[in-house]
């Protein structure tokens, strides 16, 4: 993506470089919810399965059953698609940050190089996630079995995510007391 963007290596790690990033996640953040709202008013209130954490076979499939033709519709084809540009977004963003945040960091280049990729590791499980979904939003009915694989792709995409999210907090809080022992 930084080709076609035109970025230089020493761009992607700079502090400018993740700030740009983070500009982009979160601005994709902000259309994603808008497109999550949106389905929720066309479906009379019933919001969209992928911000559920550990949803069962059987709410899944309830779940799915509640949408409109509309609102399915929205969700399958719309909402997909600004999805699928906010996996990207956040997966670039904590993958550059981890690395910036974790050069001459708290932790070895290879520890450091493992932490940069479990964001890939959540990204591609949210857009498996995602092509699971988007299967069963064309369905009439829901087995248990694509239900399953749904929960188990939503579990991988939470915990890898939501360490990444980790790491980069972590990060940011080593370089404060760096910066702030080094004044002192």
């Amino acid at each position: 993506m930084d080709r076609i963007l035109g970025f230089r290596k020493e761009y992607r790690y700079s502090f400018k470089g993740i700030l740009f990033r983070l500009c982009l996640f979160l601005a994709m953040m902000t259309i994603m919810r808008l497109t999550a709202f949106h389905v929720g008013q066309l479906s009379g209130g019933q919001g969209i399965l992928d911000l559920c954490v550990l949803p069962t076979p059987s709410f899944t499939a309830s779940a799915l059953s509640r949408f409109s033709g509309k609102a399915l519709l929205f969700y399958r084809w719309v909402f997909f698609a600004v999805d699928l540009v906010y996996v990207l977004s956040y997966c670039t963003f904590y993958r550059y940050a981890i690395q910036y945040l974790m050069q001459k960091g708290p932790v070895s280049a290879n520890i450091a190089e493992k932490l940069a990729f479990m964001p890939i590791i959540g990204g591609i499980s949210d857009l498996l996630e995602n092509s699971v979904l988007f299967l069963m939003l064309g369905m009439k009915s829901y087995p248990v079995w694509i239900c399953v694989l749904f929960l188990l792709f939503n579990t991988v995409k939470f915990l890898f995510v939501y360490t990444s999210l980790g790491a980069v907090i972590c990060g940011i809080l080593y370089r404060i007391k760096y910066r702030k022992n080094t004044l002192t």
